[in-house]
């Protein structure tokens, strides 16, 4: 375990073949975060390629500490609400970060500035559920895609990260909203836009979410969103003129052939959301 006295901030992230995303926004932390700080990864027995990459990769990260759980069976969200609620009790400094492994911070000091909105009544902060694509999901408190806390309020809260039916919007992390708000407590957000509609930010291309600061131009995160599945099933959507979703692009339905072009056009998209990361950065 790292033990660095003046660390402010841990950051959990959770690993389940996504070694790829992770090595990004460990870049990206390490050239935007003014406070010091220290990231803990825990991988949910990922593929042993996957594992050993982001292994020896890390090396170049002296701040970072990863684990492995082997022979975990559980996958999907279960899984990760499992793996946030293990690297909850590993934090020990004042904030804490909650972070998709295909999520990241885009914007300088972006640790700094979370940190200058959380006071008494707001101590929390993070990314929006966007309106219309997460429509069961409250749009008006934090998601766990990206989030910052103070570790204490949190742990006080008692907060199960289990999902209960993500079908309903009681995805990981649904206890979140009502846990804070029962408690008195307010979260700011960051605003969430889709680039299925939004074509005004750097992603425009790629199907994923953009984070903005309110009143603010610059683009502050990014999701590329089901990063351990190349983003399969948001390939396969499409929003009808009444606002709902319904399925769309019958090639990808086949079973053999409609895998083999998501997967090919995900890696495209994976590929190309990275790049655009560290072109914003650099």
């Amino acid at each position: 375990m790292i033990e660095k006295i003046n660390d402010l901030i841990t950051i959990c992230i959770v690993n389940y073949n996504s070694s790829d995303f992770i090595i990004n926004t460990l870049y990206c932390l390490k050239k935007l975060t003014k406070n010091q700080y220290k990231v803990i990864i825990r991988d949910n027995n990922s593929d042993k390629a996957d594992f050993l990459y982001l292994k020896k990769e890390i090396k170049n990260f002296p701040n970072v500490e990863l684990y492995r759980i082997e022979n975990f069976k559980e996958i999907g969200s279960i899984a990760h609400g499992i793996a946030i609620n293990d690297l909850i009790n590993k934090i020990n400094t004042k904030y804490g970060v909650i972070l998709d492994a295909d999520c990241t911070f885009l914007i300088k000091n972006w640790d700094e500035y979370l940190i200058n909105q959380i006071n008494e009544e707001y101590p929390i902060i993070g990314t929006q559920a966007v309106p219309g694509y997460y429509s069961k999901r409250a749009s008006d408190f934090p998601l766990a895609f990206a989030v910052l806390f103070r570790t204490d309020i949190l742990k006080k809260l008692n907060i199960d990260f289990m999902c209960k039916n993500p079908s309903e919007g009681l995805d990981t992390g649904y206890q979140l909203r009502e846990k804070y708000l029962a408690q008195g407590y307010l979260g700011k957000i960051l605003i969430g836009k889709n680039t299925r509609e939004y074509k005004k930010g750097p992603f425009s291309n790629i199907i994923c979410e953009e984070y903005y600061l309110d009143g603010f131009d610059n683009i502050f995160a990014s999701h590329f969103g089901r990063g351990s599945t190349l983003g399969k099933a948001k390939y396969i959507i499409k929003k009808s003129e009444d606002g709902k979703i319904k399925k769309k692009k019958l090639l990808y339905t086949f079973p053999l052939i409609g895998n083999y072009f998501l997967t090919s056009k995900g890696k495209k998209e994976k590929k190309d959301w990275i790049k655009i990361c560290k072109s914003l950065i650099n």
